[in-house]
């Protein structure tokens, strides 16, 4: 079981890596040369300008110095229980290192998928008929009784309708947005949003826009790579002749892997691109209960959890780059009776900002040390 413990060192470059995700003109290719070169993401803000950057980006990345607060920007993610995690850090999916492009930041809110669990992608069509429903509902349900993690893109329609399943029967499910994690996106999957962004049974949401960037026409095709990236397989359940799911097919196949379709209706539109799909080769899903089967037995997963904190050492960020020893302070204060934020802010004095509380709060409750109820917390009983 691979263990990751967020320390000083993993939260510093967490921050310095957001900095470097907002330079305009500067995007992911030239953050993976400079990082080649420079061996670190704090190490490229002392030293980059010394890299071969055109004019332009120099005086980006000279501007970007001179208006962004490194501690105050990453107090921020923490505050709205954002994680930002850098593809050169620990905790970065080993499956999307394997892709082209992978993208050099993901902001998390909630899980990222356990990588000892089987993943399945299930996408298909906004508009699905009554037949489409059903199929992505029974998939969702399914997956989720065996253990198996459902991924997809959140969209109305086959995704939302399958993560939805998936999360009423206990599953993990994870939402990949083509906008910022803070913004859902459409706005009628509120409810599955909410769920996954607070890791309801393990999940999350997962984009690489920044936080607040809106859902733009050209985002989706971007993120359809890691809906395919972090999955096994790709399940498609209804698609027309012309639909924006070959996208995500297509990025399937890019990266090895395997695509099966739910068999449609003949003569029938939304079936049409599926029916084409087992012509050229495709598995054909004619019993849920096999599929599965293979899906278990081809990858032979064991269950388990891979993110995790080495709790019984107590190891949490004692001196991050935002809060110093803050966050031990709290967790010391804390009992597995819930308190106030008011009593918390009381407790460690009015010399620390509430700003400062309430991101060493969410650190603690991200690392799954204190858990919370509104603007209540209390530390977790297992540690005590």
């Amino acid at each position: 079981m691979k263990e990751i413990i967020m320390d000083e060192r993993w939260h510093k470059e967490c921050a310095y890596a957001f900095f470097w995700k907002n330079v305009s003109g500067i995007g992911d290719k030239t953050v993976e040369k400079l990082y080649e070169q420079f061996r670190g993401y704090e190490n490229m803000y002392r030293w980059g300008e010394q890299f071969e950057l055109s004019e332009k980006q120099k005086t980006a990345l000279k501007a970007q110095k001179e208006k962004w607060n490194i501690k105050k920007e990453y107090q921020k993610l923490l505050y709205n229980k954002i994680w930002c995690i850098p593809k050169h850090l620990a905790g970065y999916p080993d499956k999307l290192k394997q892709i082209d492009a992978p993208p050099s930041v993901l902001f998390v809110k909630g899980k990222l998928p356990d990588p000892s669990a089987a993943a399945v992608a299930v996408v298909g069509a906004r508009n699905c008929s009554p037949y489409g429903r059903s199929a992505a509902h029974k998939l969702g349900r399914e997956l989720a009784a065996n253990g198996i993690q459902v991924i997809s893109g959140l969209a109305r329609g086959v995704d939302g309708i399958s993560q939805r399943s998936a999360m009423e029967n206990g599953g993990a499910s994870f939402g990949i947005l083509g906008c910022g994690v803070d913004i859902c996106y459409p706005e009628e999957n509120l409810d599955v949003y909410k769920k996954l962004s607070g890791g309801e049974n393990g999940g999350g949401i997962i984009s690489e826009f920044n936080p607040a960037t809106e859902p733009l026409a050209n985002h989706f095709p971007m993120r359809n790579r890691i809906i395919s990236g972090l999955s096994d397989l790709l399940v498609v359940v209804e698609a027309k002749e012309k639909s924006g799911t070959f996208i995500t097919v297509s990025s399937a196949l890019e990266q090895g892997k395997d695509v099966y379709v739910v068999p449609g209706r003949l003569g029938d539109s939304l079936s049409y691109g599926c029916n084409r799909l087992i012509a050229q080769g495709a598995g054909i899903i004619y019993s849920t209960d096999e599929f599965i089967k293979e899906i278990l037995e081809r990858n032979s997963f064991i269950k388990g959890k891979c993110l995790t904190i080495q709790k019984e050492k107590n190891v949490i960020p004692k001196e991050n780059p935002e809060n110093g020893s803050l966050e031990e302070n709290i967790l010391s204060l804390l009992d597995i009776q819930y308190c106030s934020l008011e009593d918390v802010l009381e407790k460690v004095g009015s010399k620390v900002k509430i700003q400062e509380v309430l991101a060493a709060l969410a650190t603690l409750e991200c690392i799954g040390l204190v858990e919370s109820e509104g603007s209540f917390y209390r530390k977790k009983e297992n540690i005590i």
